[in-house]
């Protein structure tokens, strides 16, 4: 990426960083619910994942909140990009020597730089106050393989910002957050669902990012399935957003 792309990728995150509103709900509220649920003492003593070991439910608690944190972090960049498709701003790049693929790759990095700091925030909030075990190196390496693993996610929200507009790309974030959040092992595990649900909820990328979490929380090797998913959705998600910028600037 030449320097120009790299400093439009710069100026797209400085201006979602100005959103105060957009602060609060992408970093504070994962944070804030997972102490809530510490404080209620939410969960069992220890929960099991298929295929990995168990972890205390604070552990998992935090695997869960950090992923629900990436998932908010991910999928924000559909509202953004739906309305400056709408105001034509995108359409208005087109006169610029900005390749379609740099510019979705600027608005997938903006968004993934609330991403790291969301799943930090949680991490640390279980530190200080579950008392997880972690060492350092095991934390850095928590915080950063669920932080690349959020790159399938970004790629979705990249992808529904360029292909709705306006309030239909707020309605169709709206409803890929509940679809990732109530089947894709936040909300609750696929060992629990039907085994319909339970076969959907291991193809989605924010079951990947919770089994990236996990594997990494319990020093389990990451399963093999969650990465291929994760690879799917990113690379999936890469083509169609490339296709439909296209198709924007070449109305």
């Amino acid at each position: 990426m030449s320097s120009g792309h790299v400093g439009y990728a710069w100026l797209e995150a400085k201006r979602q960083w100005r959103n105060r509103e957009a602060l609060v709900f992408r970093l504070v509220l994962p944070t804030a619910v997972f102490l809530i649920l510490t404080a209620v003492g939410a969960g069992e003593d220890r929960v099991d994942a298929p295929g990995l070991s168990s972890l205390p439910s604070g552990a998992a608690r935090m695997v869960a909140l950090a992923a629900l944190g990436a998932l908010m972090s991910g999928l924000a960049a559909g509202p953004a990009l739906g309305e400056e498709r709408a105001s034509g701003w995108l359409r208005q790049l087109r006169v610029t020597p900005l390749r379609p693929s740099a510019a979705v790759t600027a608005k997938i990095v903006a968004a993934m730089t609330f991403a790291l700091p969301s799943i930090a925030l949680v991490v640390g909030a279980a530190a200080i106050t579950e008392g997880t075990t972690l060492s350092w190196a095991a934390t850095v390496e928590l915080v950063g393989l669920m932080w690349l693993a959020t790159v399938p996610i970004t790629a979705l929200g990249t992808v529904i910002g360029l292909v709705f507009a306006a309030e239909a790309a707020q309605g169709a974030t709206t409803f890929a957050f509940l679809v990732l959040w109530l089947l894709g092992g936040i909300f609750t595990s696929p060992s629990n669902m039907p085994d319909v649900l339970a076969n959907v909820a291991e193809t989605l990328p924010s079951y990947g990012v919770v089994q990236v979490g996990w594997s990494a929380a319990s020093g389990d090797a990451m399963p093999v399935s969650a990465v291929a998913v994760l690879a799917a959705w990113g690379a999936g998600g890469a083509l169609l957003a490339g296709l439909a910028w296209r198709r924007i600037v070449t109305r």
